[in-house]
């Protein structure tokens, strides 16, 4: 992994958007602010413009997860990376439309950040593909949860060549259990072969990717301004969101959090986020996972985040699923991107008004439930929308560098360095 100077990200980005200029009176800020929730269910999901959503015909005793997004940008001249975005798993009547928020930059953080939906997604899925390989092996285990760290990398900022990096993902999967070593090892590498997020990490994935410029269906795209009153969230009940005190790892040492020197902006900086998922022991919903995760940035909140990734239950779903918070993460990513974009293009004489993003990403699992079960990303479909009067030209080399630019987005299209362990009983197993 290249070593590059570690700094606050989002505090550098909301430090170039001042040097920059923020260009934020496009738009009437100041106009009545609608109240979001960090994470709320919704009735209704306003599909896609710009692709139809299809759901994959699983084959050979496998089952598809096909998940949609759209995001959005929310106006807020104190906040100017805080958008919105709804994902829904398409044709699963019992997996509830959900809407999230996110956050960057400000003190407090109001909402999570995008790496850190994409972080706490990643682990959770791996988490569910240990649980699920545990009972497909019949072993006796009293405790597991998964600790993990994602390395991002900015490299040639403000340049015409900025682009963005996921460069490793360190997960370690915490074992408590009299079983033995050699089980142990049988169980991370099916487990491993099953996460089908980390499969999609580890190999180059294509992506159908497309920009959509003045398109017909814009309106139902604009910003409109808004705020996030509480980070907490509740959904029947149920505490799904909030923010929870500074994490302590068992297997990875966290460091302490970054800042910068407003005076020193670099031209390559890396940063990392953070994360633990846990069993939420719940006697009904047996993958339902309590998820903790923090980006290393000054003035940053821990999270608490709830996963629902109990397939095939009576009832509708707790929370989101992992691979919904995966997703709708990194359509979060790329819109933080097109954001910082958008005034340095700004300065190149190119006006962008308005953008948003949407998404669709499928999972397969083959052999569901079995002991050669394997995960996989089958298709990834990116759109990037934008409302802009300049040279459509100049558009899509902007959309371009923003894409190019989204940790999360290189992070499926390129192999990243995985580095799994497993441990038991407080000890690396080899």
């Amino acid at each position: 992994m290249k070593t590059t100077k570690n700094i606050s990200v989002i505090t550098f980005q909301i430090a170039l958007l001042i040097a920059i200029g923020t260009g934020y009176a496009q738009h009437d800020v100041n106009q009545v602010q609608k109240e979001y929730s960090v994470v709320k269910r919704v009735d209704n999901f306003n599909q896609p413009t710009t692709f139809y959503p299809t759901k994959a015909t699983p084959v050979n005793a496998a089952i598809s997860e096909n998940i949609v997004t759209s995001a959005k940008r929310v106006l807020n001249k104190e906040k100017p990376f805080l958008k919105k975005g709804v994902v829904k798993t398409v044709g699963e009547n019992n997996l509830s439309a959900w809407q999230m928020t996110s956050d960057e930059g400000g003190n407090p953080q109001s909402a999570p950040n995008p790496l850190s939906y994409y972080t706490a997604g990643a682990a959770s899925d791996l988490l569910t593909q240990v649980e699920r390989s545990i009972q497909i092996m019949g072993l006796d285990v009293e405790d597991v949860k998964v600790e993990t760290e994602f390395f991002f990398r900015w490299s040639d900022i403000m340049t015409d060549n900025w682009a963005g990096f996921t460069d490793k993902v360190v997960s370690n999967i915490i074992i408590k259990s009299n079983e033995s070593p050699q089980k142990i090892k049988e169980l991370k590498a099916m487990a491993i072969r099953a996460w089908s997020i980390g499969e999609s990490l580890a190999n180059k994935t294509a992506i159908d990717a497309a920009n959509v410029i003045n398109g017909d269906e814009w309106d139902g795209q604009a910003a409109q301004a808004g705020q996030i009153p509480s980070p907490i969230s509740t959904d029947n009940g149920r505490i799904i969101s909030n923010t929870t005190k500074a994490l302590q790892l068992q297997t990875i040492k966290v460091k302490e959090d970054l800042d910068m020197d407003m005076n020193d902006f670099p031209k390559e900086m890396s940063f990392s986020e953070i994360g633990i998922a846990e069993s939420a022991n719940n006697a009904k919903l047996l993958y339902l996972h309590r998820i903790r995760v923090k980006s290393l940035t000054a003035n940053y909140e821990t999270w608490e985040l709830y996963a629902d990734d109990s397939r095939g239950y009576e009832g509708t779903n707790a929370a989101p699923t992992s691979r919904e918070y995966f997703t709708l993460g990194t359509s979060f990513c790329l819109m933080s991107q097109l954001t910082p974009n958008m005034m340095y293009f700004q300065k190149k004489g190119v006006k962008i008004d308005d953008f948003a993003v949407e998404h669709q990403f499928n999972y397969r699992e083959n052999n569901f439930m079995t002991p050669a079960m394997t995960g996989e990303m089958t298709e990834v479909i990116t759109r990037i929308i934008v409302k802009s009067e300049a040279d459509v030209k100049l558009v899509n080399q902007f959309a371009a560098q923003a894409l190019r630019c989204c940790f999360a987005g290189e992070g499926i299209v390129q192999e990243t360095e995985m580095e799994t362990s497993i441990y038991l009983n407080g000890k690396l197993v080899k």
